[in-house]
């Protein structure tokens, strides 16, 4: 039978992984075929597929060669930047990560609210009929009606943990796990590797927040450091961002013999199960407050003393803002003061997803829908002798897979680290495949058809 192909690319499985996979059984439903799987394996099999539409997460010029092959074999490519949900300055985010050659080069953006919609229009008039409005996939999974997807790992979490305040902590500009020994910090990367201009609004921003990482940082070790003392029958988990150097929290929490505060060192748990796991949240100018916002937690904005155009107003206004070590543990010692936000009609100009009854997947599946001059195929592969050739390359690559496993073959880059983090075993045939059938229980698709093309990359379809 002939369908459209819907390819859909994964870069952080624990970030992705569970949104992306209900979108993906939603748009069976609408009778596509879908692939999903690993951002760089699925890049190696598009010249061999028939073509289809591609989601992509980011345009920037690292995808480049992949865009310009897609456009070749006459894809259809949707993208959205997941960097620009919320900034400080939408003007300069938005002229620095979009304002490259791939811009035109796709069939339609994707935006989360108003607040970003005008600014793409405002700068770049050509996209004026490409830009849809559509929110953020992954926030749909925080709410209500979807909350069950977390509910395994939440409480897993819970029975090990038991009760416990979250900080997710946001210093990735001060506490940078460099990558190479050549580098100084963030600043010097952006001007010698992406040749931003060093008087540039964007480094100007940059140096203001590091400036206010550092002095929030100062302020969080100065809370931590008598945390114990303050709170003695309290718990913090620490859960650092993804870029940060965790050997640093770990070094502190060592040397400080600390009993009631914990480093989260497994990567592979969901920020998201983690915060509906907790009592409360603390981060800092972080969009992990607006995940907890959605999950209906009590949130603390921890900021600098000094304030600087660098804090993302929206986050303000939906948390509890503190300035100090010393005003976080009077809001502690006073919890009846932590107040949850009530939504606003303004709040869903920002973030479309905070709209009364709307859903981002079946808008973009809408999106989908509306594009023009997409065609149907009975394979997703151009020759039925691919089809051979991948199930050799994969039963090749899975007897690889296993050998590594059994001589416990391990690489220790920077790369390597970020790629197991990312990835894990999430988008192994057991783990994905288990994935999809616990989402499938929402979706209640009959005949669901599952079929590893190659590892870490999958045919969904109906019998």
């Amino acid at each position: 039978m002939k369908k459209k192909i819907i390819f859909i690319l994964i870069e952080s499985a624990k970030r992705e992984l569970n949104s992306k996979t209900l979108l993906a059984l939603r748009a069976l439903n609408k009778n596509y075929r879908v692939v999903i799987g690993h951002k760089g394996t699925i890049w190696s099999i598009f010249n061999k597929c028939n073509p289809g539409i591609v989601l992509l997460k980011s345009f920037g010029p690292k995808n480049t060669d992949t865009i310009n092959l897609l456009k070749k074999k006459k894809f259809k490519i949707l993208s959205n930047d997941e960097e620009i949900i919320l900034a400080w300055d939408m003007n300069e985010r938005i002229e620095y990560r979009m304002n490259n050659e791939n811009l035109n080069k796709i069939d339609v953006l994707l935006t989360v609210g108003d607040t970003d919609s005008n600014e793409i229009k405002k700068q770049f008039p050509k996209l004026l009929n490409k830009t849809k409005k559509v929110g953020n996939i992954r926030l749909e999974l925080l709410k209500k009606k979807n909350r069950s997807l977390l509910d395994d790992e939440t409480d897993n979490i819970r029975k090990k943990h038991g009760n416990f305040i979250l900080f997710t902590t946001q210093f990735g500009r001060v506490n940078i796990i460099k990558r190479s020994e050549k580098s100084i910090d963030f600043v010097f990367s952006r001007v010698i590797d992406d040749k931003a201009d060093p008087e540039s609004t964007h480094i100007l921003n940059v140096n203001n927040q590091i400036s206010m990482q550092r002095e929030i940082l100062l302020q969080t070790i100065k809370f931590l450091d008598n945390f114990e003392v303050n709170f003695p029958n309290k718990k913090i988990i620490i859960s650092p961002h993804p870029v940060e150097n965790k050997l640093f929290w770990e070094d502190y929490i060592s040397k400080r013999k600390f009993k009631n505060i914990i480093l989260n060192k497994d990567n592979l748990i969901s920020i998201n199960s983690l915060i509906n796991a907790s009592d409360l949240v603390i981060s800092s100018n972080s969009t992990s407050l607006l995940e907890a916002y959605l999950l209906d937690k009590k949130i603390i904005n921890f900021l600098g003393k000094k304030t600087r155009l660098v804090e993302i107003d929206f986050l303000k206004k939906i948390s509890n803002v503190v300035r100090s070590a010393d005003e976080l543990v009077n809001i502690l010692n006073n919890e009846n003061n932590i107040k949850k936000i009530d939504k606003t009609p303004d709040m869903a100009k920002t973030i479309k997803n905070l709209e009364y009854d709307y859903d981002a997947i079946d808008e973009l599946i809408n999106v989908f829908s509306d594009i023009k001059h997409v065609e149907s195929f009975e394979s997703i592969f151009i020759s039925k002798k691919t089809n051979k050739i991948f199930y050799l390359k994969n039963f090749f690559r899975e007897f690889k897979n296993l050998v590594k496993k059994l001589i416990k073959f391990k690489r220790n880059t920077v790369y390597d680290d970020l790629y197991r983090e990312k990835i894990g075993d999430k988008l192994s045939y057991k783990s994905f495949y288990k994935k999809v059938n616990q989402i499938n229980k929402i979706e209640k698709i009959k005949n669901l058809k599952f079929t590893q093309l190659i590892p870490k990359v999958f045919l969904l379809d109906k019998e």
